[in-house]
């Protein structure tokens, strides 16, 4: 079966055929990669890793030089919580060429975040938003949260803004924003506004109605 009929079968949600298929693929045709990434990829997310990873293997020792293979071997570690083995083949893909550098940047700082290293996170979270074209929210966020890890603030402050200039409804994005401008400024006024508005939108963010009592609370004790 052709990769087009496999991938509609995928967006379909019909994945027991899609594998039947791929696994038809590989005995017609062992040495096609497609096949074991996209079945790596499919028991991968059935939760099948240990099936996953040999098809990665096996696509690894057809092509090498495939970023492909990489990157989505990264992908299985990474959600195994092998942050370490994950970063490693994150940045080989990186060497091997992957179509989405900034993605696998991401993947490396999130990588790094998850171990607790924002300092190691930082560069690659950096990079990652001066590649992203598509200006993902997520990825913008992310480049400002390790800024804040940092005690980078009037950087994480010009970031958060510029998330929030996206979607004005970011509710940790208003919460991050708030306690980087009280750092920078020790400013209780500039950063309850924040705090108030990620509450008005979500009730149940319980941050920023911590903040909004500790910060009220200071403000009573400043008097």
């Amino acid at each position: 079966m052709k990769q087009e009929a496999i991938y509609q079968l995928i967006k379909e949600g019909k994945f027991e055929a899609a594998l039947k298929a791929l696994f038809e693929n590989i005995e017609k045709n062992p040495e096609a990669i497609e096949n074991y990434i996209n079945s790596g990829i499919l028991l991968a997310e059935a939760g099948e890793v240990e099936k996953a990873e040999k098809f990665f293997q096996k696509a690894l020792t057809l092509n090498p030089d495939n970023g492909a293979i990489y990157y989505n071997l990264a992908n299985v570690y990474y959600n195994a919580e092998s942050f370490n083995d994950a970063i490693k083949l994150y940045q080989q893909a990186l060497q091997k060429g992957v179509v989405d550098e900034a993605d696998t940047n991401y993947m490396i700082g999130m990588s790094f975040n998850q171990l607790g290293a924002f300092k190691e996170a930082m560069p690659f979270l950096m990079r990652a938003s001066e590649l992203d074209d598509k200006n993902d929210e997520e990825i913008q966020f992310q480049y400002g949260l390790v800024l804040c890890h940092l005690e980078m603030f009037e950087a994480a402050v010009a970031q958060l803004d510029k998330v929030l200039a996206q979607n004005p409804e970011n509710t940790d994005a208003l919460y991050n924003r708030g306690l980087a401008g009280y750092m920078k400024t020790e400013n209780t006024e500039d950063a309850l506004p924040y705090f108030e508005r990620a509450v008005e939108i979500d009730p149940k963010h319980l941050l920023s109605q911590h903040a909004i009592k500790t910060f009220k609370q200071l403000d009573q004790e400043g008097e």
